[in-house]
């Protein structure tokens, strides 16, 4: 019987490896950037002084942009015939949601700009340049199709007007940037202005309707020649009179503009909203200081490459454990 073999401790391989350790690899890498910083120290402040140098020129010759905001408060209760009432069954949010769509219709943004002098029957210039551009332009962006220059102003109107509603306070506030103040705040005065006469319209449409039913009702107790008859008559042809003046002037109603509470107009501020020194001077320090500091490092990597076959502390410890696992399986 053969005895049992005993195992050859000394033969067999150490197991134990040294453990990668990536984070000298890493503090490598940031102390050779470091280095890279402080000796290029005079290209990257170069770059600085480009960028600043750059942000100087650029920001005078960008356009001044102006802003001019009126603020509308609608009214959710009526105070007339001396009693306060509520004017909708639903609640206030949806009623300013309703009143701000109300401002961004078509309606309303072409009365608007009739009222800033835009001809509504304006012809389209007969340029065969322009009509060349334009139906490459109409073929490529069909949303962007306008008949007439009248159009293109409610177009204009239209994207750079800012109706924004606040649902808890219900307040709308109204926005448009222009390059001139005056011209931001005529503007947003003009679309207040022409949703005022709209809502006066309705207002006076409605009584006009209230009036007629009390004529035929009048009539309909008292024949045609009673004086309360003739005096219905009489209140029916005063509000339609009211109704003809609010409908045909675009004057007729800057005394309900000047005596609404709920609507503040605005005026022209001469401060510019843009361009922002500030930023445009932080972004070019940013992107300056980051191009320099890539100059640098990139130069000292193309200076001291290293050679071939080297890898990094890492890196070796896999590669001599790999090896070692090689040797062991075989």
């Amino acid at each position: 019987m053969t005895a049992p073999t005993k195992l050859n401790r000394e033969k067999q391989p150490d197991l134990q490896f040294d453990h990668s350790d990536y984070r000298i690899h890493y503090d490598d890498v940031g102390a050779s950037m470091l280095r890279s910083v402080i000796r290029h120290g005079r290209l990257i402040a170069l770059f600085v002084a480009l960028g600043l140098m750059f942000a100087c020129i650029l920001i005078p010759l960008l356009p001044r942009k102006y802003s001019a905001e009126a603020l509308i408060h609608p009214d959710l209760l009526s105070g007339e015939q001396g009693k306060v009432v509520a004017l909708a069954s639903v609640d206030g949010a949806a009623l300013v949601t309703g009143e701000a769509r109300v401002l961004r219709s078509d309606a309303i943004l072409r009365e608007a700009a009739k009222r800033l002098g835009e001809d509504s029957n304006a012809a389209r210039p007969n340029s065969w340049l322009t009509r060349m551009s334009e139906s490459v332009r109409i073929a490529w962006f069909p949303e962007t199709r306008n008949q007439t220059p009248f159009d293109r102003s409610v177009a204009m109107l239209r994207n750079k007007l800012v109706i924004m509603n606040d649902t808890r306070s219900y307040l709308i506030s109204i926005s448009f940037t222009s390059s001139s103040a005056e011209e931001a705040a005529r503007v947003v005065n003009a679309v207040v202005a022409e949703y005022l006469r709209d809502k006066v319209r309705q207002r006076r449409q409605n009584k006009v309707v209230a009036a007629e039913a009390e004529l035929r009702q009048r009539q309909a107790l008292f024949g045609d020649k009673h004086p309360k008859t003739l005096q219905a008559l009489d209140d029916l042809d005063a509000q339609r009179k009211a109704l003809a003046a609010v409908t045909n002037s675009l004057d007729g109603d800057q005394l309900e503009v000047a005596d609404d509470q709920s609507v503040r107009l605005a005026v022209a501020n001469h401060t510019p909203t843009s361009p922002r020194g500030t930023v445009i001077f932080g972004l070019s320090m940013l992107f300056a200081l980051l191009a320099g500091v890539g100059l640098a490092i990139w130069r000292d990597r193309r200076k001291f490459a290293p050679a071939a076959g080297y890898l990094p502390p890492g890196k070796e410890t896999e590669r001599r454990r790999t090896l070692a696992y090689q040797a062991l399986s075989r």
